[in-house]
């Protein structure tokens, strides 16, 4: 028993020492220690053996297998380095295609140029631009807006609000649901006559489809003067809608309710596409709502410290990129956000 021992040790250890590749050392491997290998049957001959036998062939047997393992490792570890020098070793040459990369020409996004569009229009009217902040308090977004808590006009907004942990915190913190939160803050620090624009994202709570999207951007205008009437809110919309849409378009405005204005106004654009006719994109109507506005409720001037006995105003909004949607004739507002390439290009 013995000499089979040892003649195992000394063939497999020359298969092991001649072995070229991991793939030859894991065949060896399994003839040694696999199931029915050269060493997984000898134990079962050991029952043959006396005593003294079994006593002088166990020791022998257990080095005999840490000895090839050992073989098998070491041998693995120079196959490793031999293959790591040739990679090293190496060069790499690599041959011209012939092909010639995509000239891309980067441009602003639709949405972006529509908003600069925007800007330019009301900035010739001498509105000047106005930030606001993203994180907000529930006073500016809705109390100070005559929505105070528990007030139904609240389901309006889908609102999304933030587990803050800050200690004496008077407001609960939110992310705000549309740009009016910056009409107290504009009123408070600039005070009348004044002309804001205020631009930027709004986040809501919503169910994504191609109408809606969770984060959206929001344009809104507040013009505080003497004087300031519906007139102005006319006039202001069909200015707006004549300088995105065409010389074409007409508005019209009809009672629609929102809390922090007085009257409040839906604003309607004459459709692009039926041009009052009446379509299925307009459902029959012949025109299409396009923005909400209002004179500013008494009551909100009054929180921005305004006297609504001598001063008047109106809030005007509407959303970029549904405008954008009607003026690039796009079906989904999700695409706007989608990182398409192909689909930003177009513009």
């Amino acid at each position: 028993m013995e000499d089979k021992i040892r003649n195992i040790q000394t063939q497999y250890l020359n298969k092991i020492n001649q072995a070229k590749s991991l793939k030859e050392l894991d065949g060896i491997f399994l003839q040694l220690f696999g199931k029915n290998g050269a060493l997984d049957l000898l134990p079962k001959e050991f029952s043959k053996l006396s005593s003294e036998e079994r006593r002088k062939v166990g020791p022998l047997f257990n080095q005999v297998k840490q000895d090839l393992e050992k073989a098998i490792n070491d041998k693995r570890g120079v196959i490793r380095e031999e293959t790591y020098q040739k990679l090293a070793d190496e060069k790499l040459t690599f041959q011209p295609l012939g092909l010639e990369a995509r000239k891309r020409t980067g441009h602003l996004h639709p949405v972006t140029q529509l908003l600069n569009e925007t800007l330019d229009l009301f900035s010739k009217l001498g509105f000047e631009r106005f930030d606001a902040p993203h994180i907000d308090t529930d006073e500016y977004n809705f109390e100070l807006l005559n929505i105070p808590e528990g007030h139904p006009a609240r389901d309006l907004w889908d609102t999304l609000y933030i587990n803050s942990k800050i200690k004496n915190q008077k407001s609960k913190l939110l992310l705000r649901t549309h740009t009016s939160n910056g009409q107290v803050r504009a009123m408070r620090q600039l005070k009348p006559p004044m002309r804001v624009m205020i631009i930027d994202r709004c986040f809501r709570y919503e169910n994504l489809d191609a109408r809606h999207e969770h984060t959206l951007e929001q344009f809104e205008i507040v013009y505080i003067d003497k004087g300031v009437s519906m007139a102005n809110l006319q006039y202001l919309s069909e200015y707006f809608f004549q300088g995105i849409l065409g010389k074409d378009i007409k508005a019209r405005l009809r009672p629609k309710y929102y809390p922090f204005v007085e009257p409040g106004a839906g604003v309607d654009g004459l459709c692009i596409f039926c041009k009052g006719k009446g379509c299925n994109v307009c459902g029959g109507t012949g025109w299409l709502e396009l923005a909400g506005a209002g004179m500013i409720h008494p009551q909100v001037l009054k929180n921005g410290g305004i006297d609504p006995k001598e001063y008047s105003g109106i809030a005007w909004g509407v959303g970029p990129e549904r405008m954008a949607m009607l003026k690039y004739g796009v079906e989904d507002i999700r695409l706007f956000k989608s990182g398409d390439l192909k689909f930003l290009e177009k513009y």
